[in-house]
């Protein structure tokens, strides 16, 4: 853009991360209205929820490449955060939860019920997160590898998304990626709701979650990512769906599963150290020193 007028590029430095901002909550809005197609017992109910899915896929790539620009181009500012943030509250945040409400209620009038009560939750949690993650104190210098700098709090809002979604591209496809007409896996309808649930709470959890975006910027952390590039490699030549499903929930998963075990190690861990002390405690040796 060099040999543009300084007032253009100022003015598309602004406008093309805005216009990628905008693209993802038009991908959300698109979501819903495919969703609100999805009547219980259509045929084509199942396409509509796996279409609708896609489009919050889509929605994240748009979010996703809003960021990279505005940093590219130097074109960050508040308007865009702010802009940024309204735009995942629909995408993440509407999008989803109506997804999962149409998704619950092809299979019973009472899971749609209780699926609107767990959408409405969810649409709560990812509004708290986003409204967190904006007024969170930004530290201008640059934190070590490993610190909470470089990590979120709570599950990212685009990830519990794609938590929610995954559901409706699982409901498409058989275990080898081919369309299904009777509806894909039966099997995890019963996991949608709690592991929805599951998914919003951890939005506004205090667990600790690593920014990929950054580990794939840093070279010593580039090599733990290998394997799990590996897995997804290997399961998206059987099923693209199933491979997105087993990254976006292992991610969900891994910092609950982390924090359990490292929890339960300190709890073996002080019987043992309470042990030794009494044992060192009671011992003549240590009264006679």
């Amino acid at each position: 853009m060099g040999y543009l007028p300084s007032h253009i590029q100022q003015a598309l430095r602004v406008a093309l991360p805005n216009a990628l901002t905008l693209g993802n909550a038009a991908c959300g809005f698109t979501a819903i209205v495919l969703a609100s197609k999805s009547e219980p017992g259509d045929t084509e109910a199942i396409r509509y929820l796996a279409m609708a899915g896609w489009f919050v896929l889509a929605a994240m790539i748009f979010d996703l490449l809003d960021g990279l620009v505005a940093r590219l181009v130097n074109g960050t500012s508040e308007f865009g955060c702010q802009l940024d943030s309204l735009c995942d509250a629909i995408s993440f945040g509407v999008a989803p939860g109506f997804l999962l409400y149409a998704q619950a209620k092809q299979w019973s009038v009472t899971a749609g019920q209780w699926a609107s009560l767990v959408a409405v939750l969810y649409v709560l949690c990812a509004v708290v997160r986003l409204a967190r993650f904006n007024v969170a104190p930004t530290d201008p210098v640059e934190k070590k590898p490993g610190s909470l700098a470089h990590h979120f709090t709570g599950l990212p809002s685009p990830v519990a998304a794609g938590c929610v979604a995954c559901f409706a591209w699982i409901g498409q496809v058989d275990l080898l990626g081919r369309l299904s007409e009777w509806g894909g896996f039966p099997e995890v309808q019963p996991w949608m709701l709690p592991g929805c649930l599951l998914a919003a709470l951890l939005m506004v959890s205090p667990f600790p979650y690593p920014h990929l975006a950054k580990d794939l910027l840093r070279k010593g952390s580039r090599q733990r990512l290998v394997l799990p590039l590996l897995v997804f490699l290997g399961l998206a030549i059987f099923s693209i769906p199933v491979a997105l499903a087993v990254v976006f929930w292992a991610y969900c998963l891994q910092a609950p599963s982390r924090a359990l075990f490292l929890g339960l190690k300190r709890t073996l861990r002080v019987p043992k150290l309470n042990r030794d002390n009494a044992g060192e405690s009671s011992s003549p040796w240590r009264r006679d020193r």
